[in-house]
């Protein structure tokens, strides 16, 4: 009794955390990726001291304006409210940026320089600077607690920062990206990916914890179908995120990395029916232990997800559906498979009376 009560209080814990892990993993990824596409300030933008309007010389000395100005502030607060503007003059005659940049690329500004002044005006847009939190409502968060402002901003800076959308994306509804743009880029992939991995041995322990459970209820050490396709899911759910990201340009690997995320959706299926059914025959033996309001919940959740995922499967192989429709089922599907292990850690709520397990 002591060790069957223990296998169950190991079922619950795991199913909860198998539950909450890949919600926050998926759900978390997005919020953080919309975050970080939302964050347009920036703490090293030019403060001009000067009244605006004002000009100056571009010569060989600036690289005749071309050049990024000298960044003098290093704090967000010290940033323009308004946005200011500038525009080219040669010969005190405007000249647009495209063609200004132009001249400076075939090395033709340098003989311009030799006939005319070549000037540069700074002016008030009128228009609010977006970059500038002053004119943000965090802003007042920012005097509060400035530290993870800097933090988001050194995570935009960095090298390895190449977010998948450019701007901030709804997939459940809309379907803009697929979960793999998201999650396998710097920096979401350090939170996406060992959430993940803990997931899919937590997946493997929660399968094991199962055979123990029935092994003692039917005193068999036979393993059930459950338990291999159960075992199988987690390994390939590994194998699937262990590669997400991979740089291989090879039409064979990514084939392979198809496959094995369809190996994982097909176990993952297979165990729960075959589970699902053997609590279903065992009710008798276990009606101490679970719940039957959501034993028949997980019946019929179950049997829905069967009956999804073979029409999705049926619908695919016939119709070349579009990839924001694609993105959409693959993103909800995601979390409609969490739910499984949410109804095994409400299952095995009820208090024991009198048994003999």
């Amino acid at each position: 009794m002591f060790f069957f009560k223990n296998y169950i209080n190991q079922l619950r814990n795991v199913s909860f955390w198998l539950f909450l892990l890949p919600t926050i993993a998926i759900v978390f990824s997005l919020i953080f990726h919309n975050l970080l596409i939302n964050f347009k300030f920036d703490s090293t933008t030019k403060n001009y001291k000067k009244l605006i309007p004002f000009t100056i010389i571009c010569d060989e000395k600036n690289f005749y304006c071309t050049q990024i100005e000298q960044k003098n502030t290093s704090k967000f607060e010290n940033c323009e409210k308004f946005s200011i503007g500038h525009i080219f003059f040669i010969k005190d005659k405007v000249i647009n940026h495209e063609n200004y940049y132009a001249k400076f690329n075939s090395g033709s500004l340098k003989q311009l320089s030799k006939d005319s002044v070549i000037k540069k005006t700074y002016f008030n847009e009128k228009k609010i600077n977006p970059q500038c939190i002053k004119n943000s409502k965090l802003y007042s968060l920012y005097k509060i607690f400035p530290s993870p402002f800097y933090f988001i901003e050194k995570i935009k800076n960095n090298k390895n920062f190449s977010p998948g959308t450019s701007v901030a994306v709804n997939p459940f509804i809309y379907g803009e990206v697929s979960i793999s743009n998201i999650v396998k880029r710097f920096p979401i992939n350090y939170l996406f990916k060992p959430l993940l991995f803990i997931t899919s041995f937590l997946m493997i322990f929660y399968w094991v914890t199962y055979q123990k459970i029935f092994a003692h209820i039917k005193q068999s050490k036979k393993i059930s179908n459950f338990t291999i396709f159960g075992v199988l899911s987690g390994v390939f759910l590994f194998i699937h995120f262990y590669f997400l990201g991979t740089k291989i340009d090879n039409e064979i690997f990514s084939q392979i990395r198809k496959l094995i995320l369809l190996l994982f959706i097909l176990f993952e299926i297979l165990a729960q029916f075959f589970l699902t059914k053997r609590l279903y025959l065992s009710y008798d033996q276990i009606s101490d232990f679970v719940n039957k309001k959501v034993l028949n919940m997980k019946i019929i959740f179950v049997s829905l997800i069967v009956i999804f995922s073979v029409s999705i499967i049926i619908i695919l192989t016939f119709f070349n559906l579009d990839s924001k429709i694609d993105y959409i089922l693959e993103w909800n599907y995601f979390l409609l498979l969490l739910f499984f292990y949410l109804l095994s850690a409400l299952l095995w709520g009820k208090q024991e009376k009198n048994s003999n397990l």
